[in-house]
């Protein structure tokens, strides 16, 4: 019998599929999935990517740039054991649910690793 995944979709953030061993996302502008198991991931992170400092420096050198990185889209970041790198563009609007679903990808990777 095929497992029941726990689903996350919302306008401006990728479809997530949340399954006991794995889980898929498809990003908002592509039509397919790709399918992580949770044993090769290295980290989740979900961040702006103007906060860098390097990004900072170049919106202070112009005031429009600073006006309109405000609408800036985040950055959900998956990183694999084996270097590979995954970016999901998303919503910079919180998002509970996908806040909770994020940490329950970050729970399920620490527990598979603690289990290694």
């Amino acid at each position: 019998m095929q497992e029941e995944p726990l689903i996350f979709k919302h306008k401006e953030f990728p479809i997530i599929k949340v399954f006991d061993k794995h889980f898929e996302i498809k990003a908002i502008d592509y039509w397919e999935y790709r399918t992580f198991k949770y044993s090769e991931i290295k980290e989740i992170s979900h961040f702006n990517p103007n906060d860098k400092w390097w990004s900072q420096l170049y919106l202070l050198a112009s005031p429009i740039n600073l006006l309109f990185s405000k609408n800036d889209q985040w950055v959900l970041n998956i990183t694999k054991i084996n270097g590979g790198d995954w970016t999901y563009n998303t919503s910079n609007k919180y998002n509970s649910n996908f806040r909770k679903i994020i940490d329950l990808l970050k729970k399920k990777i620490v527990d598979t690793q603690s289990k290694n």
